[in-house]
């Protein structure tokens, strides 16, 4: 990871990310939580539209997802779904062990009007559980101008 602290709209990218299920692969998940003294919360990118899922930018409550277009404007290359289904929990150990083992390395970060609309659009998926809405933000604050 960078020097920059980790929080919402941070993207990672975990070389054999461990997914519940016991399958691995190279992945990038988003934090979407950042509290001091918590767990951080992040969810996994896809490029693969699959089940439903439409290349419509921002949420879908219902489907469970937030879509963000590809071109690169927001870092991704490809149209590139965060799945909310199975939000992930990181310890900051966790992520530091990572680090060291040179599997996750911060590689950009999200503006934060994307960002915030992210965690605004989890917290109304009736899927998510309170743990995790709870883990959610804090809401970034865009830099001030520089005059």
């Amino acid at each position: 990871m960078s020097n920059d602290a980790i929080e919402p709209g941070c993207i990672l990218h975990w070389e054999g990310f461990k997914f519940a299920d016991g399958a691995e692969a190279d992945k990038f998940l988003v934090i979407i939580g950042a509290h001091p003294g918590k767990n951080f919360l992040a969810v996994v990118a896809t490029s693969k539209m699959k089940r439903g899922r439409v290349p419509v930018p921002g949420g879908n409550v219902d489907g469970g997802w937030y879509h963000i277009p590809g071109g690169g404007k927001d870092f991704f290359k490809k149209d590139t779904w965060l799945l909310f289904e199975e939000p992930r929990e990181l310890s900051a150990a966790e992520l530091l062990a990572a680090k060291f083992k040179n599997e996750v390395k911060q590689v950009g970060k999200l503006r934060p009007d994307v960002a915030n609309a992210i965690c605004n659009c989890m917290r109304k998926c009736d899927d998510v559980s309170e743990l995790h809405r709870g883990l959610l933000g804090p809401a970034i604050q865009p830099q001030a101008k520089k005059k």
